[in-house]
């Protein structure tokens, strides 16, 4: 069975090389080395410190599309100077800082090394390839054209990263604030209210109602914020569930598409996803009915899955792929348009990729203006809050200080 091994080496002028590759054993390894002409001084089975945890570390990492897009322009550009795929793979191996990606990429060099096809050895992982990368590099082996689709998927990936690293830029600064806010009201509650609690419990005077109820919020929480929280677990645990269920998910999607505020967004960002990948998958070579198959798969909301299906469908029956997008009444009429016109001048691709292009930056203006909005917003609502609590603890103490004057 193939090990991955570690190994120190030398060239010819003495500078120090080290990697990681695959291997049957030590043997094989010694062989690898002294084909790029290095004379090894150290070889090791791989191994992290603290054994099983750091597998466990290794196999939770994530695959970002930033690591795939820097894979994918590494490759392209070996592949471009003349590589074999073999020694391109091996490369990359030793480049890639990426544990997920590396292993994959080890035991695709394994079975490429064996006679199997690239695109049918990266299949193998679909948690660290994407469908899309398979079947653009299928098309590439096909053409003859892998170091131009490797460098298509390299821009497809660095601009789907820009694009969520933008929703995610704009999401942070309202969820760190409302937490903040959220864990200060709770300190309030539970620590702070209920010292207050027993100075006014001696005091002779009527508490106001706003006092009286945030007694009533702070005693609540103090006795039953187990409850509290069962309750908080319990209904993210219902809506994971229901999520994971495709009938109740298919429904959920429906509903987020009609949100006031979120719903527009994420429609511009489904589409932006959608228009992207497509014509990403076409000027690769990619058939029309595979592209709509793997785009099904990436564009994360059923109800605009349930409209590709159908558009796959009739694609298939020989209707045009605009006209079944425009009864699904979930695209906009400006995608419509444009991919009637890039079916007719034959510029499928092209037109997508405008339509990427104005979505990707629609869903920049928006987001950049949600956040102008809801900064003065969450800061009014603390204002509010903190206003309320300020209240009801000054107003009691003030009867106090009157009752007690002279």
């Amino acid at each position: 069975m193939a090990k991955t091994y570690e190994y120190k080496a030398k060239d010819r002028t003495g500078q120090l090389h080290t990697g990681s590759i695959l291997a049957d054993s030590e043997t094989a390894v010694v062989l690898h080395c002294r084909e790029k002409g290095y004379f090894v001084l150290q070889i090791k089975e791989q191994g992290r410190p603290g054994g099983t945890l750091g597998a466990i570390a290794d196999s939770l990492q994530t695959v970002k599309t930033k690591d795939l897009a820097m894979v994918c322009r590494q490759f392209a550009t070996m592949v471009d100077a003349g590589l074999s795929l073999v020694a391109c793979l091996s490369v990359l191996i030793e480049q890639t800082a990426n544990k997920r990606i590396k292993t994959a990429l080890q035991s695709v060099y394994k079975k490429v090394k064996e006679g199997e096809t690239f695109s049918r050895a990266l299949a193998e992982h679909p948690r660290v390839f994407p469908t899309i990368m398979v079947n653009m590099v299928e098309a590439g082996e096909v053409g003859g054209v892998l170091d131009d689709v490797l460098n298509r998927l390299a821009t497809h990936f660095e601009k789907e990263h820009k694009l969520n690293e933008k929703v995610k830029s704009a999401m942070t600064y309202p969820a760190v604030v409302i937490t903040m806010a959220v864990l200060c009201v709770i300190f309030i509650l539970a620590f702070v209210m209920p010292t207050f609690l027993s100075l006014f419990a001696g005091m002779k005077v009527e508490l106001p109602l706003p006092t009286r109820m945030l007694l009533s919020m702070s005693g609540f929480f103090k006795n039953y914020w187990w409850l509290i929280l069962l309750e908080l677990i319990c209904l993210l645990v219902i809506l994971k569930v229901a999520y994971n269920k495709e009938s109740s998910r298919r429904k959920i999607d429906r509903v987020i598409l009609t949100l006031p505020i979120a719903g527009p967004l994420l429609r511009k960002i489904a589409i932006a996803r959608f228009s992207r990948t497509l014509s990403t998958l076409v000027r690769g070579g990619v058939p029309i009915i595979t592209a709509l198959d793997v785009v099904k798969k990436t564009i994360g909301n059923l109800s605009m899955t349930d409209a590709l299906t159908k558009a796959q469908m009739s694609v298939q029956e020989g209707v045009g792929l605009a006209s079944t997008l425009g009864s699904s009444k979930i695209f906009t009429p400006m995608v419509i348009h444009m991919v009637a016109i890039g079916e007719e001048s034959g510029a499928l691709d092209k037109m997508l990729e405008k339509v990427a292009d104005f979505y990707e930056s629609e869903v920049d203006d928006t987001v950049s203006r949600l956040s102008s909005i809801m900064e003065p917003l969450i800061v009014g609502i603390l204002g509010v809050v903190i206003g309320f609590i300020v209240i009801s603890v000054v107003i009691p103490l003030f009867d106090v200080i009157t009752n007690v004057a002279p």
